[in-house]
C-alpha cells in the first residue's frame, strides 16, 4: 500500500472511532434528557464538593487533552517515517479522544443521577470541544514533512539585518 492509502485508512479508522464514541455519548445524553432510561427517573442530590471538584477536573482535562495531543505530535525529530507518523498520530488522537469522552461520560451520568443542569451544560461544552478534535489527514501528513523555520522557532537571518552583534555591523 502507498503512503497515501495508509494515511487514509488510518484517518478513516480514527474517524470511525470518533463517530462511534460521539454518537454513543449523544445518544446516552438524549436518553437521559428525555427520561427514557427508567432507573434514572428520580433525581438524587450530588454533593456540592463533588460538583466543584468535577468542574475543576473538567477545566483541567480539556486543555490537558489538547496540549498533550500537540506535545505528542511535536516530540522527537521531524520528519518521521510513514509508519512512525501513523503510530504517533493514532496514539495521540486516541488518548485525546478517550480523555474527553471519559470526562463527558462522567458529566452525562451525573446529570442523569442528579438532574443538575451544571452537568448538562458542561457536557454540551465538551461536545463542542469534540467538534475541534476530529482526526485530519493534513495533521498526519505534516508529521512526515520537514518543519519550516517558523515551526521550529529558528530565525533565518543570514544577512544579519537589524542585528547589532559584531557579525551584523
Amino acid at each position: 500500500m502507498s503512503r497515501t492509502d495508509l494515511f487514509t485508512a488510518t484517518i478513516r479508522q480514527l474517524y470511525l472511532h470518533y463517530r462511534i464514541i460521539l454518537s454513543s455519548l449523544v445518544l446516552l445524553l438524549l436518553l437521559i434528557l428525555f427520561q427514557l432510561i427508567p432507573f434514572w427517573q428520580e433525581s438524587r442530590p450530588v454533593s456540592i464538593i463533588l460538583e466543584r471538584y468535577l468542574i475543576v477536573v473538567t477545566l483541567i482535562a480539556i486543555p490537558l487533552a489538547l496540549k498533550m495531543f500537540a506535545n505528542r505530535l511535536k516530540k522527537g525529530p521531524l520528519p518521521l517515517t510513514s509508519e512512525d507518523a501513523r503510530n504517533r498520530y493514532k496514539k495521540a488522537s486516541l488518548w485525546r479522544l478517550y480523555i474527553l469522552s471519559a470526562v463527558t461520560l462522567i458529566h452525562i451520568v451525573l446529570f442523569g443521577i442528579s438532574q443538575n443542569m451544571n452537568f448538562f451544560w458542561f457536557a454540551i461544552v465538551l461536545f463542542t470541544v469534540f467538534l475541534f478534535c476530529r482526526p485530519s489527514y493534513p495533521e498526519l501528513e505534516k508529521l512526515t514533512e520537514k518543519p519550516t523555520s517558523k515551526e521550529t522557532g529558528d530565525v533565518d537571518n543570514e544577512d544579519h539585518n537589524g542585528d547589532d552583534t559584531p557579525a551584523g555591523k
